[in-house]
C-alpha cells in the first residue's frame, strides 16, 4: 500500500468558501521513499487575497499569473479524483478537514459530482503522540522536529512536510505508519456524497470521560471484592457518543472498583462495541485474539459492575453532578475542574494564510 499526502492553497476564502489554486502531492511507499512529487496549478477564477488573521500577507510559490495560466477546477477534476480516490493508496493531509471542505466546496462551484475518500489527519496524529507540544501549524511542528524548512505555501512542498512529519513520529514512536493509525483512530475522516464524518469530533465525548474519571477515586470498601483493580475499559466511539450519561456512571463504577477507562489498544482488558462500526472498534476488531481483549455487552458489564438496570436506565436523566458524585462519601466532593469544550471538528489553525483559521 502506497501513501498520498497532499495539501491545497486558496486563492482566496471569501464566502466561507476556498477558491483552489493549487493542490500539490508526494505518493510514496510504505517506507517514505517518494514515488511521484506534483504541484498542480489551478485557475482559481477569483482574485488573490493572502492574508493571515493579523493582517501579515503571505507568498505562495508562484507569481498569480501562473495560477491564472492554468486549467480551471473543472478542467483538472477528473485528475483530482482518480487520485483522491485511488484504492491502492492511504491518503493524508495535515489540517486535512480544511482541504476536504475546500475540495467539496469547489464541487458545488463548478457543479461536480462530490468526491467519495477516506484520509487521515497528521495534525491530529502530531497532537495524539507529541500531547507536551502547543504547536498545530505543519511549519512549526517541522521546526520542532528539526525538518529544514524553506518554501511553505506551495502545495506539492507542504505535502512533502507533511510526509515528513508523519515519517518522524513513526521514527520517534519505533512503528510504521499503520502502527500510529491504530494508536490514533481519532484522526480520521471519510467524506461520502458531501458528507464529511469528522470522527475526531467524537473525542470530544472521549475526552470528557477522561477528565471526568479524573475525579473519581477508588473506594476502599469496593477494592476489597474487586476483581477488575488496574484493569483498562474502552466503549466504541458510537458508544460515547449516543449513550454518554451511561457512559459515565460505567466510569464512575470502573474508577470505584479501580479500574481504569483508557483508549490505548496496547493496554485494554475490555471493551464495549455498540451501534455503527467505529474506526475504534473496527481497530480493537482486528487485534481482540492477539491483544487477549474480552468484548462485552452492556448487560455484561452492568452485571460485572453491579449496577442495576433501572439505574442504568435512569442515568440519561441524571445531572453531570449527580454523576460525578455518586457513591462518594456524604461531605466529600471533587475538586472542581475547568469543564472540557465540546469540539466541533478538532482542528487546530493551518499556518496558510489563504484558508479560515479554527480553533481548537
Amino acid at each position: 500500500m502506497n501513501y498520498l499526502f497532499f495539501d491545497i492553497e486558496c486563492s482566496n476564502c471569501f464566502g466561507g468558501h476556498g477558491k483552489i489554486c493549487s493542490l500539490g502531492y508526494v505518493l510514496a511507499d510504505s517506507r517514505f521513499n517518494v514515488l511521484e512529487q506534483k504541484d498542480i496549478l489551478v485557475n482559481p477564477k477569483s482574485k488573490f487575497y493572502l492574508r493571515r488573521g493579523n493582517g501579515e500577507g503571505i507568498e505562495l510559490g508562484y507569481p498569480e499569473e501562473e495560477f491564472f495560466k492554468a486549467p480551471d477546477f473543472a478542467s483538472l477534476y477528473p485528475r483530482f479524483k482518480e487520485l483522491l480516490e485511488d484504492p491502492e493508496v492511504i491518503v493524508f493531509g495535515h489540517s486535512v478537514n480544511n482541504d476536504i471542505n475546500f475540495l467539496l466546496s469547489e464541487c458545488v462551484r463548478y457543479k461536480q459530482p462530490y468526491f467519495t475518500f477516506n484520509a487521515y489527519d497528521t495534525q491530529i496524529l502530531h497532537r495524539h503522540f507529541m500531547p507536551e507540544s502547543k504547536e498545530n501549524g505543519l511549519g512549526k511542528i517541522c521546526e520542532t522536529f528539526e525538518i529544514p524548512v524553506d518554501n511553505l505555501h506551495r502545495s506539492d512542498y507542504d505535502a512533502y512536510l507533511t510526509m515528513q512529519v508523519a515519517k518522524k513520529i513513526c521514527e520517534i514512536k519505533h512503528t510504521d505508519i499503520e502502527g500510529l493509525l491504530h494508536e490514533c483512530p481519532d484522526c480520521y475522516y471519510s467524506v461520502d456524497n458531501g458528507v464529511v464524518k469528522n470522527h475526531y469530533a467524537v473525542i470530544s465525548y472521549t475526552k470528557r470521560l477522561a477528565s471526568f474519571a479524573k475525579h473519581i477515586k477508588p473506594d476502599t470498601v469496593l477494592l476489597k471484592r474487586s476483581k477488575i483493580v488496574d484493569k483498562h475499559f474502552c466503549f466504541s466511539m458510537s458508544f460515547e457518543k449516543d449513550k454518554f450519561k451511561q457512559a459515565l456512571l460505567l466510569v464512575n463504577f470502573i474508577r470505584r472498583y479501580g479500574g481504569v477507562y483508557s483508549q490505548k489498544l496496547s493496554k485494554m482488558h475490555y471493551f464495549l462495541p455498540y451501534g455503527e462500526e467505529c474506526l475504534r472498534t473496527k481497530n480493537v476488531l482486528q487485534v481482540v485474539a492477539s491483544e487477549n481483549i474480552t468484548l462485552l455487552d452492556e448487560a455484561m458489564l452492568l452485571d460485572m459492575l453491579g449496577i442495576p438496570q433501572k439505574m442504568y436506565d435512569e442515568a440519561c436523566t441524571w445531572s453531570i453532578g449527580r454523576l460525578r458524585n455518586y457513591g462518594m462519601p456524604k461531605g466529600r466532593k471533587p475538586k472542581a475542574k475547568k469543564p472540557v469544550a465540546d469540539n466541533a471538528d478538532g482542528n487546530g489553525n493551518k499556518t496558510k494564510a489563504s484558508k479560515p483559521s479554527q480553533s481548537d
